[in-house]
């Protein structure tokens, strides 16, 4: 099985369980986004995240 992030799996899940995804979704229908756009809000979001955890390993480059 490939990254189950950008299928949307991840932002599926967190919809379920997490009060600030849901928050947000809630936030960005108001605004008028539709169910798609606020999905792929969510997983560019997802993606920085871990892009940001994965940077913080590793060590710095030697000169």
């Amino acid at each position: 099985m490939t990254n189950p992030l950008p299928s949307g799996r991840g932002a599926f899940n967190r919809l379920r369980v997490d009060p600030r995804a849901q928050d947000y979704y809630e936030r960005r229908i108001k605004e008028g986004k539709t169910r798609r756009e606020v999905v792929r809000c969510l997983k560019r979001y997802a993606a920085r995240e871990v892009f940001h955890l994965v940077k913080q390993l590793q060590p710095a480059p030697r000169s």
